[in-house]
């Protein structure tokens, strides 16, 4: 299964917290980086590794407690390692991590870089067919660009079904200085 510590870490916090209050969220950024062809070599059947991986580490979580992936770029000095062309990589993984896990998934959550505002980078979404509880959350909001928070959600509608927004790569990572004025952000762009 899972590198022995990590089953047995996703097992312990099952059997101490009440499942049905938890979801347990898998950042996917080597897999990302790996099929962005980021690093100097990778092996010649990286994507069955990549499918096997997401895989293991979904179905590890036992149900009812909630799964979700981020699909993530990477973000050391708050810029990603390698921009996404489109929303296709992330998109391909989506469509094979739903044909693989045998149990829900409940979302998955993806970046969109703060300069897409053209139809492009959000056409591959359009190709995206989700179980009906799984949910999209598009990583959209950037501080001080309400025009564009609004510009990428609504890009991103015209081409799927998005269920909510965040920050391009959560809050977890964020300068707790600038929570506030993120959550402001979020607040925008829904009441806009």
């Amino acid at each position: 299964m899972l590198g022995s510590s990590l089953d047995q870490q996703v097992r312990r916090i099952a059997t101490q917290l009440p499942n049905d209050r938890l979801t347990i969220q898998w950042d996917v950024v080597h897999e990302i980086l790996l099929w962005e062809n980021y690093f100097a070599d990778r092996p010649d059947n990286f994507k069955e590794q990549i499918a096997s991986n997401l895989k293991k580490i979904g179905e590890a979580v036992p149900e009812p407690i909630e799964l979700g992936y981020h699909l993530c770029y990477g973000s050391p000095n708050d810029e990603h390692l390698v921009q996404p062309r489109d929303a296709g990589i992330m998109v391909a993984l989506m469509r094979e991590t739903v044909a693989n896990v045998r149990r829900p998934i409940s979302y998955f959550h993806i970046p969109v870089p703060k300069h897409r505002t053209d139809s492009q980078f959000y056409e591959p979404l359009g190709t995206l067919s989700l179980p009906q509880n799984t949910e999209l959350y598009l990583g959209l909001v950037h501080l001080d660009d309400d025009e564009g928070n609004r510009r990428r959600l609504q890009l991103g509608s015209q081409f799927t079904h998005v269920a909510g927004i965040a920050s391009e790569c959560g809050l977890g990572r964020t300068d707790p200085k600038h929570v506030d004025a993120l959550l402001k952000s979020y607040q925008k762009v829904v009441n806009s």
